[in-house]
Parts: C-alpha cells; sequence; structure tokens
C-alpha cells in the first residue's frame, strides 16, 4: 500500500524530479528500518516537497518568479502582427526584446503590449498594469472596433501610430507612395483623348464592393446618377461590367498598370471613404490622383491639408446638393480649361502645397507599411528605455478623431442610419470597458 500511495503521489510532481525524490526515499531508509516509519517518513518528505511545488506553481501564475530579462521585453497582444521577433537595437542603439506570441509573456516580465486596432477583442484584453505601456497601431477606419472613436477607450494606451498628424508615429501619407506618384504621366490621359471617350464611357466612374458604410456613400451616388451618367462597377449600383481581364481578383490588383490606364480615361472619378476621421485619406483619394483624373472626394475633413495645389479635388462638401454638382461638373465637361485647373500637378507636374512635400520628406517610412511597424515598436522601445522622464502619456481622441457618421447626402447626422445607433452603443461599451479595466 505505502508503494502505491508513493508511485501516486511521485505522478503529482510538476516541478520537482523524480530523482531528487528517489534521493530522499533511499536517504531515510538508510536511517529508518521500521517499514511503518520509513513509509510515514517518505510520505511527509513528499508532501513537503508537493507543497512546495504547488507554492511555485502559484507564485508563477501569479508573475512572481518570471524571467527578468536583459532587455525590456515588448509583446504584440493581437496576433500575427508586428515587425521582426528577437533582441532589436532601435536609435541610441536601445535594445528590446520583441514577441510575437503572446502566450511567452507568461514566462518574461513584460513592459510593454501593442495592439493592432482591428485584431482587438474587448472580452480578450491583458490585466491593465498602470506600470506597463500599451500601443495601439491602427491604419483603418473604426468600423473593424468602433469603440475606437470614443476617448475612454483610447485612454487606455499610452502611445499611438495611426493616420492622425498627433499621433506619436503618424502616418496620414499612408496611401502616397512618393511624391513622384502625383507629378507623373505614365498613366495621364490628356483632355482631347479623354472628350473623345465619352462617346464609349461616361465622365464619372464609380467602383466600390462594400455598399453599407457610415457615409451612406451608395444613396449619394444614387441620387447623383439623376443628373449626370455615371459608369458604376463593383457590387454597389452597378450598371456597367468591368473588362474580362479585370473580373477575376481585381481587388488584389487595382494598383496594376492596365487598371490604372484604364481608370485614367475617366474625367472624374467618385473618392467617399467608408468613414469620416481627421487625416484618414486612402487609396480611393491618391489613386484618381495618380492617374490623372479628378477625385470627387468626401471624407477626411482636413482632406485639404493633403491636396497637392489648391485645385486637385472636387470636394462634395463644398456643394449642398448632388444636383447643384452635377452642374458643376457639366460646367467642367464643356471647358478644358477650367476642367485643367484640377490637374496642374500633370499638366504643369507641380505641386505648391510644401505642407504636403514635407511631411512626406521628412517621414518617409510611411509609405511602407512595415517600415511604418517597425518605426513604431521602436519608439516604444525608447520610451522603455526612458521611463522615468516620460511621466504618464494617455492616447486622447486626436490620435483618432472619427466623430459622430455624417452622412454625405445630407452632409450631416442621419438619426436613422444605423451606424449612429451603433455611434452610440460603442461609446457606452468603451466606457464599461475602461472602466472594468482601471477599477
Amino acid at each position: 500500500m505505502c508503494a502505491k500511495v508513493l508511485q501516486a503521489l511521485l505522478n503529482c510532481v510538476k516541478y520537482f524530479t523524480l530523482r531528487s525524490i528517489k534521493i530522499i526515499v533511499k536517504f531515510t531508509s538508510g536511517i529508518l528500518r521500521n517499514s511503518v516509519y520509513k513509509c510515514l517518513w517518505i510520505l511527509i518528505a513528499i508532501t513537503v516537497i508537493l507543497y512546495l511545488a504547488c507554492k511555485c506553481d502559484l507564485s508563477r501564475k501569479n508573475g512572481a518568479t518570471k524571467i527578468i530579462p536583459k532587455h525590456p521585453v515588448v509583446v504584440w497582444w493581437t496576433l500575427n502582427f508586428g515587425g521582426n521577433v528577437g533582441t532589436r537595437t532601435c536609435s541610441r542603439n536601445v535594445k528590446c526584446d520583441f514577441l510575437k506570441d503572446r502566450n511567452e509573456s507568461d514566462h518574461y516580465k513584460v513592459e510593454a503590449y501593442l495592439f493592432y486596432g482591428s485584431q482587438i477583442k474587448l472580452n480578450d484584453l491583458p490585466p491593465r498594469r498602470p506600470e506597463d505601456i500599451w500601443g495601439l497601431y491602427h491604419e483603418e477606419s473604426p468600423r473593424n472596433l468602433e469603440e475606437l472613436m470614443h476617448e475612454p477607450m483610447l485612454k487606455l494606451f499610452n502611445f499611438s501610430a495611426t493616420f492622425s498628424r498627433h499621433s506619436d508615429v503618424p502616418f496620414p501619407l499612408q496611401y502616397l507612395e512618393s511624391l513622384e506618384d502625383i507629378t507623373t504621366l505614365k498613366h495621364f490621359v490628356p483632355s482631347l483623348e479623354k472628350n473623345k471617350l465619352l462617346t464609349e464611357i461616361a465622365p464619372v466612374m464609380y467602383l466600390q464592393t462594400d455598399c453599407e458604410t457610415s457615409t451612406e456613400r451608395d444613396a449619394y451616388v444614387k441620387e447623383l446618377m439623376k443628373y449626370i451618367q455615371v459608369d458604376s462597377y463593383g457590387a454597389c449600383l452597378k450598371n456597367k461590367e468591368l473588362p474580362e481581364k479585370f473580373t477575376k481578383d481585381y481587388l488584389n490588383n487595382l494598383n496594376e498598370n492596365d487598371f490604372l490606364n484604364f481608370v485614367a480615361r475617366y474625367k472624374f472619378v467618385i473618392a467617399i471613404e467608408n468613414g469620416v476621421c481627421e487625416d484618414y485619406v486612402t487609396e480611393k483619394f491618391w489613386r484618381p490622383i495618380k492617374v490623372g483624373s479628378v477625385p470627387i472626394y468626401f471624407g477626411s475633413p482636413s482632406i485639404r491639408d493633403w491636396l497637392p495645389n489648391n485645385k486637385s479635388a472636387i470636394l462634395l462638401d463644398d456643394f449642398t446638393t448632388p444636383e447643384i454638382l452635377s452642374k458643376h461638373l457639366k460646367k467642367l465637361l464643356a471647358n478644358d480649361s477650367l476642367y485643367e485647373k484640377y490637374l496642374e500637378h500633370k499638366t504643369k507636374q507641380i505641386i505648391t502645397n510644401q505642407k504636403l512635400v514635407k511631411e512626406l520628406v521628412e517621414r518617409p517610412y510611411q509609405t511602407d507599411g512595415m517600415d511604418t511597424v517597425e518605426r513604431f515598436e521602436c519608439f516604444i522601445c525608447e520610451q522603455l528605455h526612458n521611463k522615468e522622464n516620460i511621466g504618464t502619456n494617455i492616447v486622447n481622441k486626436l490620435h483618432y478623431n472619427c466623430p459622430k457618421p455624417i452622412s454625405a447626402l445630407t452632409l450631416s447626422v442621419n438619426p436613422t442610419n444605423h451606424w449612429v445607433y451603433s455611434w452610440y452603443y460603442a461609446r457606452d461599451s468603451a466606457e464599461k470597458l475602461y472602466q472594468r479595466l482601471t477599477k
């Protein structure tokens, strides 16, 4: 019986080797001759070992015995995102250890957690310890995580990398590869040739597959179609088929030369963003700029700061209704000189907006997604090495400024838009999350 109990206890030991217990057994058996006392002493010894093992296990779970590495440890909490793992040397020769597998954080003293906005799950977050640094990386509109539109959610983070110029690592020009893209004539179709093409195509192009947006994009285009001809491709309001060569996986080939040449034939391209956020300017705007069509734009309230020249786009909110906009478009169609004032970045190959030029020159990293991620990682690493001097830094609304959804059609908040209801729901959800994690 004693042997059976002994074996059962031996099988339960996790953190002490079988060999160490056998040594104890051998030692005690050499001292004690009486089998009853022998069994008793063995049981006592193993009970002590098991107690210590359990205590050790508990302390591991509580973080008391975690490995303290040579360099600060940074963990991407959201899966499958981030730069290279391992030790990285950043500017000023500071070093940090980066992990992508958050399960490894159980074994290390982690000082910073990074999160990719689109992959954050509100019911799956680490403890929000005041001494830890949290960093938010997000390049998209808030439709994937609407709580980010609200400051209680943003206040959970110490630093950010977003499209906002006010972010710690900003990338408002993430969809502009170079200044040369603005002035190149590679895809440009002159006005005379565009005029001839009007016998085959409409003056306005619309291409979208996402038909349910907070900006009520389709509602605007549907109304505009009453007053001017629009070629609509894709899933939304489709009235024309794409050429066969573009129908297969075209969403992944929107920047291929053949497709860009196809877009360049149109005088105007509708560019209405999925969401309205400060500095959120996507390829919807930059693609027509690149090919030499005039974007009809609605989205970022700060778009004027990023126009190559004063007149590089037709801004939808300058016209109170689609009908009034259509009259302006027809005026430009009838006068090439007026139309080409919107194309001086092509016809004269000039960029007069020095803010745009300066932004791309001073922050060249933002045209490369991976470079931006690694820049943010190193920024966080530098903060960890300077913790005693930075004080408490908290992300605020300016880092990700997306107000209550505005309709492109009415240029105001539509209370019947389900995205508006969702905005209110996300506001309450963000407040509850903040209270839960910081109480």
